[in-house]
């Protein structure tokens, strides 16, 4: 016979679990408005070698052809999130690893923290000011793999995300990619 949870409080915390895990969602899609959607009007990103507005990092991300656009993947996995939340604001702290195709023979690969403060807004949660905390990263060699007829993702809508399937498109087809 424990305490009940505070419902509210478990509330916000899943829909800050479910905003965090948007906006990298739409980092990896190249999802310029998705960006746009999981930041407050007035924020400020300060991911180290970019620092700037939500539209400045939507940019930063979708059409930085040097960087991060030029990557076949980005690959974002999340781990845990701690949230404290103090009425209309809150602070999270949640854990990632980070893989981006560099060249054909070159893997960016990091891992680390966000420190993010959230603010409340009338349709929910937005991220007002994100800090990224590396713990390490660096570049590895690498070889692409022979394709096994597994389905590749995109960086755009054409990704299978965007297919939202209830059936295979061809079944009868020996592998996945057809």
């Amino acid at each position: 016979m424990g305490v009940a949870p505070d419902v509210d409080a478990v509330a916000d915390k899943l829909a800050l679990t479910e905003l965090v895990a948007r906006l990298e969602q739409a980092v990896d899609r190249m999802d310029r408005q998705g960006i746009l959607d999981c930041y407050s009007e007035k924020s400020f990103d300060d991911h180290g070698r970019f620092r700037g507005s939500r539209e400045e990092f939507a940019e930063f991300i979708c059409n930085n052809p040097g960087f991060t656009s030029a990557s076949k993947f980005i690959y974002h996995l999340m781990g845990q999130s701690i949230f404290e939340i103090e009425g209309d604001e809150a602070y999270g702290e949640s854990y990632f690893a980070y893989w981006m195709q560099t060249s054909e023979d070159r893997l960016y690969q990091s891992i680390g923290r966000y420190l993010d403060y959230f603010e409340r807004a009338e349709d929910g949660w937005r991220v007002t000011y994100r800090r990224v905390v590396m713990e390490w990263d660096g570049t590895l060699p690498c070889e692409n793999a022979v394709p096994g007829g597994h389905f590749r993702g995109t960086r755009d809508t054409s990704d299978p995300l965007y297919k939202r399937l209830k059936w295979p498109e061809n079944p009868d087809s020996p592998t996945s990619a057809g």
